[in-house]
């Protein structure tokens, strides 16, 4: 009777064309091989701050650009101010053909720049982006713009004996890698984890080809119950009653297998990024745990272990290892004229001082008495380009490179933001450079927290640089070095500004009334000074609240206009007895960069 059976499920398989076991073949020899061009994308921001799920303002950072932390392998959960935050490199076309045909295992070759021919692999897609790893020597060293060519291959993809079986974005070499098995006439993929619907949030609607599935992360309890947080980078997840064939959508008894692309969210109906590379409505594809179902497998791409422990400067711990390194770009801008301008007292001036290469004016100078310099901003002034959000995630602190130009390759530091952004280079190097030249940063700092001061307002600072500023800790205050105090109702000019205001410009010590100036020694502050600003608290924007304490770094030189003065770029702030102030006449970026030698020192 059993054998009967059996000759009588074969001779069923055998009409209807499904295997019962075994390995899959796919129509591999019949997909075209289409070139395709690319670029390597500048870093995605939004417009403002996002809300979160349980009504709470975040700068939510992350999503395309230079990822230098999130690769194969690397853990989802546990990135300060990540939201969907993608891994690897995002890279876009000029046209659709990039995000649609490009397939996760085609590889993707360098056609500019130092590594020019050098090879990465596609790995994933989200929103607009097609996601590739690169081998860390040129990831460190990759330029946003670079441009990037696929021979692309994948589009039109079948599994023999599964025509209902939607295969899209996957070469037929990494599919074959994968260990599909056919069990019981059904596709059985290897995956991590098995996502209900009902955690399942936006991706119903759009179109499979460029469309994202997200694994809602809104509801914290889902997190540990669905074991979402052991999830890493590439790891392999089926989406159970979900197809994504030629749409996306509901449909009981579909499965779409997916590849984790992107960070959790905190915004309602968002999470978890997948990538959708195998589906059917049909209750064709199965699933089996299996712990080493990550992309990185199967590409052949070896993850590297990391193990990150909180460091240590002095007595004061924070969250630097929680924080992610993106790459932002931007040009260096020409000088600027307006002409005469009116001063607060009715005379003309032409100011200058705005803008392009200052050879006279560096971080530690003065920020008075440079002649008819108005806002004078030191060293070099550059300015976002490509959309690559400089100004918001560039820190203080950070790292600079020159990318093109008679000096590239040239280091330099991040110093600040005022119209422009404010980068150091040596002198040696600014007699080299050009107007126009291109400077790319690994922005890092946005998020940065210190353990047991949450409450305190880190700001436009690389942990790095907080580091060195010598900050203690006494009780539950923290006790903060600054030239000078500076009372709170003598700030002007930036008050009361908007969205990003913290992150992407300064406001002004207001310098009009000759008395004040000189009660206050304010002729003395230079560039890179610390000083603390008294009675404000500058959270989500600036203003009075009578006992809290601002932290701030001078970025630019006096201005004779009425409610103008030295720019102040806030970098720390809290409720009152958070902060005790240490006066220190040193207290000086300058010196804490090691820019400049402190005058005891020389």
């Amino acid at each position: 009777m059993k054998t009967k059976i059996l000759i009588l499920c074969l001779l069923l398989s055998a009409i209807i064309n499904l295997p019962l076991t075994g390995q899959i073949s796919t129509n591999k020899d019949k997909l075209l091989s289409i070139a395709v061009l690319g670029k390597v994308a500048p870093t995605k921001l939004a417009s403002s701050y996002s809300t979160t799920w349980d009504g709470k303002s975040k700068l939510a950072i992350g999503v395309g650009g230079i990822n230098y932390d999130l690769q194969l392998g690397e853990k989802i959960f546990g990135w300060t101010s990540g939201d969907r935050a993608t891994m690897g490199v995002a890279t876009i076309g000029d046209g659709a053909a990039w995000k649609d045909y490009c397939s996760v295992g085609n590889k993707v070759r360098i056609l500019s720049g130092e590594f020019n021919g050098e090879e990465g692999v596609v790995i994933g897609k989200f929103e607009s982006y097609v996601l590739v790893h690169f081998r860390d020597e040129i990831l460190n060293k990759l330029i946003i713009g670079t441009t990037l060519q696929v021979k692309a291959s994948g589009i039109g993809m079948k599994i023999q004996g599964y025509d209902d079986v939607f295969v899209h974005g996957l070469s037929p070499e990494t599919i074959e890698k994968m260990d599909i098995k056919i069990v019981n006439q059904k596709l059985e993929v290897p995956v991590i984890a098995e996502i209900p619907p009902e955690i399942i949030g936006q991706g119903a609607g759009r179109q499979s080809l460029s469309g994202n599935w997200h694994i809602q992360t809104c509801y914290p309890p889902d997190i540990k119950k669905y074991g979402l947080d052991k999830l890493r980078f590439g790891d392999l997840v089926i989406l159970k009653d979900v197809q994504t064939d030629y749409g996306m959508g509901y449909y009981k008894g579909g499965a779409t297998i997916g590849i984790i692309c992107s960070s959790p969210s905190d915004i309602s109906g968002m999470g978890i990024g997948v990538t959708p590379i195998i589906s059917s409505s049909f209750g064709k594809i199965s699933s089996r745990i299996d712990q080493s179902a990550n992309i990185a497998k199967y590409l052949d791409i070896e993850i590297q272990k990391s193990e990150k422990t909180s460091k240590v400067a002095g007595k004061l711990k924070t969250n630097k290892n929680q924080l992610l390194t993106i790459a932002v770009q931007g040009v260096v801008n020409p000088a600027g004229s307006r002409g005469y301008s009116t001063t607060y007292e009715g005379k003309p001036i032409q100011n200058l001082g705005m803008g392009s290469i200052n050879y006279s004016v560096s971080v530690g100078d003065l920020a008075y008495g440079w002649a008819n310099a108005d806002h004078v901003e030191p060293d070099v002034s550059f300015t976002n380009v490509d959309g690559s959000s400089l100004g918001i995630l560039g820190c203080i602190g950070n790292e600079a490179e020159l990318i093109s130009g008679q000096a590239r390759g040239e280091k330099g530091i991040y110093i600040g933001k005022h119209g422009s952004s404010i980068v150091w280079f040596p002198d040696h190097v600014k007699e080299q450079m050009s107007v126009n030249d291109r400077i790319q940063v690994k922005a890092q700092g946005v998020g940065l927290r210190i353990d047991g001061f949450e409450d305190v307002r880190v700001n436009k600072i690389s942990p790095q640089l907080l580091e060195n500023l010598g900050i203690e800790i006494d009780g539950d205050q923290l006790i903060v070095p600054a030239v000078m105090i500076v009372p709170g109702h003598l700030m002007g000019s930036g008050m009361g500004m908007g969205s990003f205001v913290l992150e992407n410009v300064d406001y002004d010590i207001q310098t009009t009334c000759p008395e004040v100036v000189e009660e206050y020694d304010f002729k003395k502050l230079r560039l890179g000074d610390l000083v603390a600003i008294q009675d404000h608290y500058d959270y989500y924007g600036r203003g009075r609240y009578e006992g809290a304490i601002t932290i701030g770094v001078i970025i630019h030189g006096w201005s004779d206009i009425a409610g103008h003065g030295p720019g102040v770029d806030p970098i720390l702030s809290a409720l009152p007895g958070k902060i005790k102030v240490k006066i220190d006449p040193d207290a000086n970026t300058a010196y804490y960069l090691g820019i400049k030698k402190k005058p005891d020192s020389e």
